[in-house]
């Protein structure tokens, strides 16, 4: 299978991921969380939540890979920046102002919040709210993100298996001590180095090696690593859907399912990025909305998700793209114009 069609169809399947997600906040989540106006109401899609594993172990991919291709720890951090931060800064605006006008209140946030929540380092501040339930899986990413970057800073990016096996052993490090001592700082600790997700990156990653070398006994002996990790840290239902993921990326990396690559899962995968920044607390203003019209049959949650797909196609069309490509080409204009022998010179 060709490189090309290989991450067309990893980009499929970040779209189904956040498909999944969706269906859990408007079904399983929003009724444990609010409760539907409607008794029984569907609880099918629980499993959704579980699609925030699938996108750490496609970021481990995707990310490592791009690291692969970078020039230096600046060029991954800018070029990281300007692809995320044009879509998720029209997304906090335009979730602050229509969870503001709602009468949810327990989804609103004061607007020195939403301020701080234009950084996207909102989780790094205490008493700060997310504008967003769902940002809290980009603190996760930025923190690998910067891991990522010190690698590259110390030349260290291409050491795959010294790098992985060192975390994954400070994971259970972290991990270990947290049970035995369970206080509030190894909790801190805890959270914020991302140990009860390192092992989704480190999945990903040794996915990409298996990409680029082949199917060495030492990758596979890492990714076993990480699904009992899952199975000690977390849980056997956990470690399943990790095991089903595992299953999917190899079916993807041996060219048995192309069908990923239609034009439909594309267009999802495309998406991806800006309907997920977007779904969550509109939806529930939306879901909350009908319910109190008395639309509250399961049918009408494609309202808010036909709105949510719209919403995230208008940003990408007309905020995402067009940002990223002026950003790009003003980037690349001065990095050119000051190059690295010549920076070295000044």
């Amino acid at each position: 299978m060709s490189q090309k069609k290989r991450f067309t169809e990893i980009d499929a399947l970040r779209g189904l991921a956040a498909i999944a997600v969706i269906l859990f906040h408007y079904t399983t989540y929003y009724d444990n969380r609010f409760g539907h106006v409607k008794e029984g109401y569907i609880d099918f899609f629980w499993f959704g939540e579980y699609g925030v594993q699938l996108f750490f172990i496609i970021s481990g991919f995707v990310i490592y890979m791009s690291v692969m291709k970078v020039k230096s720890a600046s060029d991954f951090a800018i070029k990281r920046s300007i692809r995320l931060y044009p879509a998720y800064m029209f997304a906090v605006a335009l979730t602050f102002v229509v969870v503001s006008t709602s009468v949810m209140e327990d989804l609103k946030v004061g607007f020195g919040e939403a301020l701080i929540n234009m950084t996207m380092l909102q989780d790094f501040f205490t008493g700060v709210g997310r504008v967003d339930g769902v940002y809290w899986t980009l603190r996760v990413e930025l923190t690998f993100y910067v891991l990522m970057g010190i690698l590259l800073l110390f030349g260290k990016a291409k050491h795959i298996m010294g790098v992985t096996l060192s975390w994954f052993t400070a994971s259970v490090l972290i991990q270990v001590v947290h049970r035995t001592m369970d206080t509030e700082l190894t909790s801190i600790i805890r959270e914020y180095s991302i140990a009860s997700f390192s092992h989704m990156f480190i999945i990903g990653m040794m996915f990409y090696a298996i990409w680029q070398h082949g199917h060495r006994i030492k990758y596979h002996l890492v990714i076993g690593m990480a699904v009992i990790y899952d199975i000690f840290f977390h849980s056997i239902e956990n470690a399943l859907f990790t095991l089903l993921f595992i299953g999917v990326f190899h079916l993807i990396l041996n060219g048995n399912l192309k069908f990923l690559s239609s034009k439909v899962l594309v267009f999802f995968g495309t998406i991806s990025y800006p309907v997920y920044l977007v779904h969550q607390n509109i939806g529930y203003v939306m879901i909350n909305r009908m319910e109190s019209f008395g639309l509250v049959h399961e049918i009408y949650m494609l309202v808010p998700i036909g709105v949510s797909i719209l919403m995230a196609y208008g940003i990408y069309r007309y905020v995402e793209q067009p940002s990223q490509n002026a950003l790009y080409k003003l980037y690349k204009e001065r990095r050119d114009a000051y190059p690295k022998d010549a920076m070295l010179k000044r």
